[in-house]
């Protein structure tokens, strides 16, 4: 039997979706018998305390706390914040440097974290962006930043399939990629899963992503459906919330659990999203082959991906 290892999984925070795909990993891991420990910040830690409350989590790592605005260039403005997320990137090194003094992790599972890993421990990186799409003038200086970072890891993950052609991330996850590369399919906690559709809401939306856009998303969704009447879900990606209530025809909830969530998006004639790319792994696992996405403005690779 082989031994039990202490494994640390920290997903970035940006959205809810490197929370999801780690949950599939997660679960993996627990079934091998090894002792899983998490970390993260906002919304994705309270979606794993959710999913694993017997888990022990870490203090926070550092916070990325990237500032978003609701138009313009999402890679302008973050080429702008360089300084402090280079900094972000040391600081979360030595944050693991000194937890790893007391919890002695075996191995370290970070979904774009640059900066955990361990020279002396197995380390693994999480990405389906190994060629982001930025401005040309500075896209060789971003590829070959990303590629050495994605290299100091033992081994880079990418979500997706090999083959450029039946990929879900085209481009993003096939153009510079690092020599410790291994394609491992699509991540989603739907994987596996049998559910039956449920037809009870004609229209569902999965609201998502960082603010102000996400909550400038559900507005736009809100009088949407408040226009056409029809019996619709509007589930608003709040972990760290519990309601569910209703106004007119349709029913908000803070989040539903999966086999629910599942039968509801297989059931609907209609499905509305942002193009995050796992959203993208959830309808692809489902079976899902038509959804309504919306890139939030100024993320190229959502923009990207909505054409793809």
């Amino acid at each position: 039997m082989a031994k039990s290892k202490r494994i640390l999984i920290v997903p970035l925070d940006w959205g809810l979706g490197h929370a999801a795909r780690c949950i599939p990993i997660i679960r993996e891991q627990l079934g091998k018998g090894h002792e899983v420990v998490l970390a993260s910040n906002g919304r994705s830690k309270a979606l794993l305390q959710q999913y694993f409350p017997q888990l022990h989590f870490l203090p926070d790592p550092p916070d990325y706390a990237v500032r978003y605005n609701s138009s313009g260039s999402f890679w302008w403005k973050m080429i702008l914040q360089i300084p402090h997320l280079l900094k972000t990137i040391r600081r979360e090194h030595e944050w693991l440097k000194q937890l790893q003094e007391r919890y002695r992790f075996d191995e370290v599972i970070s979904d774009n974290r640059y900066g955990l890993y361990l020279p002396n421990v197995r380390s693994v990186i999480i990405t389906h962006q190994t060629a982001p799409i930025v401005p040309g003038v500075v896209s060789g200086f971003v590829h070959r930043k990303i590629k050495s970072w994605l290299e100091r890891f033992e081994e880079c993950w990418i979500p997706d399939y090999k083959d450029e052609a039946t990929s879900l991330g085209g481009k993003l996850s096939h153009t510079n990629v690092p020599s410790n590369a291994r394609y491992i399919g699509p991540l989603s906690r739907f994987r596996g899963m049998d559910v039956a559709k449920d037809e009870t809401y004609t229209q569902v939306v999965i609201v998502s992503g960082p603010e102000p856009s996400r909550s400038i998303f559900l507005e736009k969704m809100k009088a949407q459906f408040h226009a056409s009447s029809q019996p619709s879900l509007i589930v608003c990606g709040s972990p760290e919330s519990s309601y569910d209530k209703s106004e007119g025809s349709i029913r908000f909830v803070s989040h539903l659990d999966d086999r629910q969530l599942a039968s509801y998006l297989k059931g609907a004639k209609e499905v509305h999203s942002r193009s995050g790319y796992s959203s993208l792994m959830d309808y692809h696992v489902l079976g899902i082959t038509t959804a309504i996405l919306t890139a939030t403005p100024g993320q190229t690779e959502q923009v990207y991906l909505v054409k793809r």
